[in-house]
């Protein structure tokens, strides 16, 4: 949108719930006025970037901080600046003060130091940490900490969120809390956040998918063929949450020891907290369709891994491995979903579509959410890993009966 913007049009200017309005100045050439649906207004200058096809966002500052002449001003300097052969982006970094101690600090260095420092000391979680600065890592790597602008961040996320949504605003969220951290006192790598403020770019809709009949035929039966692209071990894990309910962190981490008496009438698996969302130990019951998955997996009597990575030093599979197996990689590979011709869906909906298929079939709601490992909050339910066992033994051995009837030979 285009036109010549007055101070009476911004500040009645509004944007849909959802949505974000910009308005290209008609008057100035590339100030950009972006008014947010919770009435946020930034003025911005977008350019091309000299010698390439590659379009730039300078933010100015929010109105009215920064009256609309001011911002008019400044967008003649910036292309005073490009008619000399300047880069704006490049001019606005090179204005970061930075101490001799910042100055030294690259991105790699900061998060290394958060990862030991922070995340491993405090967070069980602190492998997604790892995962999740990998994408920043490879663009600002040997950047000093301190230089990267808000313009950056905000240009990065963009890009995130048009492959993953998703994806875009996990990681949105460890870098502005890398920031926080890196500005304590004691380290102060940096004087300002860039993620600060920022709004969030992936759009994210409440999950609701479950795959239908034919879908799970579908998904089953052809993560069987041999040309279905993904290691083993992921279709397993995918498998074991289809059949188990479980989260696709705990199938995708399963470990050899935690499983017992599989050979029994009331084979159990013993989940550790670590791998458990409210941090206390739990018991799966597995039924006849999880076994299965299970011996298929552990050929090795030394096997620890249930399903072991492909990468040895790793171990047994990241979480993330099984979204990336069934999103692949853009003109790099083949995703599952793609490679069935199947909607979008993720390991979580996996999990949902399990559920599903047990309260269809009669399981009672309270059992479900038991075996969902849903609390309800009460003490006895942090401490006693055995409650509602038998419970949520009849549910498993519910949803097993329905794969068999659905799948029949293709198990």
């Amino acid at each position: 949108m285009k036109k010549k913007l007055t101070d009476l049009y911004i500040k009645s200017a509004k944007a849909e719930e959802g949505t974000r309005l910009d308005v290209y100045d008609e008057k100035a050439t590339g100030l950009m006025l972006r008014v947010t649906d919770k009435g946020k207004k930034t003025f911005s200058f977008k350019y091309d970037v000299p010698g390439t096809r590659k379009q730039i966002r300078v933010t100015l500052g929010t109105y009215p901080q920064i009256s609309l002449d001011k911002a008019r001003e400044m967008v003649e300097a910036y292309r005073e600046d490009l008619r000399n052969g300047k880069d704006p982006r490049l001019e606005k970094v090179t204005k970061v003060t930075v101490t001799s101690t910042v100055a030294i600090k690259t991105f790699d260095a900061v998060a290394d130091e958060y990862i030991e420092k922070y995340s491993k000391p405090n967070l069980d979680s602190w492998k997604n940490d790892v995962q999740l600065l990998r994408r920043p890592r490879a663009k600002w790597g040997r950047r000093p900490f301190a230089s990267i602008s808000d313009d950056e961040a905000m240009e990065f996320l963009e890009e995130v969120a048009a492959e993953a949504p998703v994806q875009a605003n996990r990681c949105q969220s460890k870098l502005y809390q890398l920031w926080k951290w890196a500005k304590l006192p004691g380290r102060k790598y940096a004087k300002i956040n860039p993620f600060e403020g920022l709004p969030a770019q992936g759009q994210e809709n409440p999950r609701e998918r479950v795959l239908d009949d034919s879908e799970i035929k579908t998904f089953w039966v052809g993560l069987d063929d041999p040309d279905c692209p993904g290691e083993a071990g992921v279709k397993g894990a995918l498998k074991l949450i289809l059949s188990t309910m479980v989260r696709p962190g705990q199938a995708s981490g399963a470990l050899v020891p935690e499983l017992h008496e599989l050979e029994s009438k009331a084979p159990l698996w013993h989940i550790p907290k670590i791998r458990v969302k409210k941090r206390r130990d739990i018991i799966v019951p597995l039924n006849d369709v999880a076994v299965g998955i299970i011996k298929k997996a552990v050929t090795d009597e030394e096997q620890t891994v249930v399903f072991p990575s492909r990468y040895e030093e790793r171990g047994e599979l990241q979480r993330n491995s099984l979204a990336q197996a069934l999103t692949g990689r853009p003109n790099q590979r083949m995703g599952i979903r793609e490679f069935l011709k199947m909607d979008h869906f993720t390991p979580h909906d996996l999990r949902r579509t399990a559920a599903t298929l047990a309260r269809r079939a009669g399981a009672p709601r309270p059992d479900v959410k038991a075996t969902l490992d849903h609390m309800e909050g009460d003490v006895t339910d942090i401490y006693d890993k055995y409650n509602m066992l038998p419970e949520k033994t009849v549910v498993e051995n519910i949803l097993g009966g329905e794969l068999k009837r659905l799948l029949g030979d293709k198990l």
